[in-house]
């Protein structure tokens, strides 16, 4: 039997251009000498994050530690709400931030170094915390739906995802692909339908949030929090090219939502079409196209805080 303080270690040593993986041994020590009681599971393939996780919660454990970025976050987090054996708000899910983005880590303050990882870990001081759903009916079967823990968006930051260069940190190249893709991408026409309200009109994206941090740092909804109650909904119309490009620097520094081609609500769910159909990412993983529908679950999942 696994006792409660026990923790499942799920470990993508791919994450932040395998950075995890050479800092994992580092960690592990760490977490030994801080108390920390553990299994860990190396990753091997996209997805597999999500089924460790299931079957670790089968097998009794119920604190979940995702080494790497928000990808294997995500993929973790999908692994405790998507398993019928434990309520999520009895699974307490953190992060050992050594990917490229570490965005939802950052928001909740859980250092970067192995030493202030393991403390925070063994301290475990945790906060109940909203989580959004993504559902999306024309997918095939199995594909349909997924959680999300920090942001999703449809259209523009999901090209740009597509499209990162390599080899690059997070923050550059994201920037760099922002830059890239605004010559080559056509915006959709969207339909947004939120809270008895509906938007008809081109926009850049439709993005939703839960905290404050995407795409590596950039504090596109500086507003939002993770325990509200609410979607931080930010949307962006198409920039005059070049006279509002100088803008994006706001994308950094937490003030986009006061530019006049940005506007923004606190939302429960949203209904999303586009024409033509937009990508649609969640945590910066791709992971289908619209329509699709967001429903935010309140406060559903126990999550470790620095």
């Amino acid at each position: 039997m696994r006792r409660p303080t026990d923790w499942f270690v799920v470990v993508n040593p791919a994450s932040g251009a395998g950075r995890a993986g050479r800092r994992w041994p580092a960690l592990a020590r760490a977490l030994a000498a801080a108390g920390v009681t553990s299994e860990a599971a190396v990753t091997t393939h996209p997805g597999h994050a999500t089924s460790l996780v299931t079957a670790a919660l089968g097998r009794g454990f119920r604190r979940i530690l995702a080494v790497g970025g928000d990808g294997v976050l995500h993929e973790a987090l999908n692994g405790v709400m998507r398993q019928d054996d434990v309520a999520p708000s009895d699974v307490c899910l953190g992060a050992a931030p050594l990917g490229s983005g570490n965005d939802w880590a950052r928001a909740r303050n859980i250092p970067l170094d192995p030493a202030g990882t393991a403390r925070c870990v063994a301290a475990c001081r945790t906060a109940l915390q909203d989580i959004g759903r993504l559902e999306f009916p024309l997918a095939p079967a199995g594909e349909r739906s997924c959680h999300f823990i920090n942001v999703a968006g449809a259209g523009f930051d999901a090209y740009v995802l597509e499209r990162l260069p390599r080899g690059v940190p997070r923050r550059v190249a994201y920037l760099l692909g922002v830059l890239r893709s605004l010559k080559t991408f056509e915006a959709p026409v969207f339909d947004l339908d939120y809270d008895g309200r509906r938007d008809h009109a081109k926009l850049l994206l439709a993005l939703l949030a839960l905290g404050p941090y995407c795409g590596g740092g950039m504090r596109l909804a500086p507003m939002a929090s993770t325990d509200d109650g609410a979607f931080d909904l930010l949307t962006v119309r198409p920039l005059r090219l070049p006279a509002e490009l100088v803008k994006l620097r706001r994308i950094f520094d937490g003030r986009l939502p006061e530019e006049s081609f940005a506007t923004y609500a606190r939302i429960r769910e949203l209904r999303i079409s586009a024409d033509p159909a937009a990508i649609v990412q969640a945590d910066g993983q791709l992971v289908g196209r619209t329509p699709c529908v967001a429903t935010l679950l309140p406060r559903a999942l126990l999550t470790l805080r620095g």
